[in-house]
């Protein structure tokens, strides 16, 4: 359990009304990671959303040839582990999550988060929108290699 003030210092949560950050300051969690350490593996079971507080994730992933692809770094405020929100069977996470310097996290059970969209629809919508928001931005992020590389053939 955490304060709903540490909530309320989080960005992510912003829009959030204070009754629902109540609610989910009594199922989060503040967390320690050490440098090295993994938050999610990818193809394991996605069980946690995770929010940075302080300190520095590289998501990663393996290329065909069995090399380790850096794909993006979070810090501070990024949220990971969204792919245990989407309730798709079975929920896995698609990178590595890999601590690259020592990082406080909050974290909370995707069962607790999916829990209390059923039960607030209002909440429901306001992670879903977040949720979304994310996974468009790293998309785009990801992408954005490739409008490169077209480009250059153009011209």
């Amino acid at each position: 359990m955490v304060s709903k003030e540490l909530l309320k210092s989080v960005d992510f949560f912003e829009d959030f009304p204070d009754e629902t950050l109540e609610r989910l300051a009594k199922i989060a969690d503040l967390r320690e990671y050490q440098e090295g350490e993994y938050l999610n593996r990818r193809r394991r079971s996605a069980d946690n959303l995770y929010i940075i507080l302080h300190g520095a994730i590289s998501l990663e992933t393996e290329n065909i040839e069995g090399e380790i692809v850096h794909l993006e770094t979070l810090v501070d405020g990024a949220a990971l582990g969204f792919s245990s929100l989407v309730d798709i069977e079975p929920r896995q996470y698609l990178s590595d999550a890999r601590i690259i310097t020592p990082t406080r996290a909050l974290r909370f059970r995707a069962d607790d988060i999916l829990s209390l969209c059923y039960q607030d629809l209002q909440f429901g919508f306001l992670i879903m929108k977040k949720i979304a928001l994310i996974a468009k931005q790293r998309l785009l992020y990801r992408t954005q290699p490739l409008d490169n590389i077209f480009d250059l053939k153009a011209t």
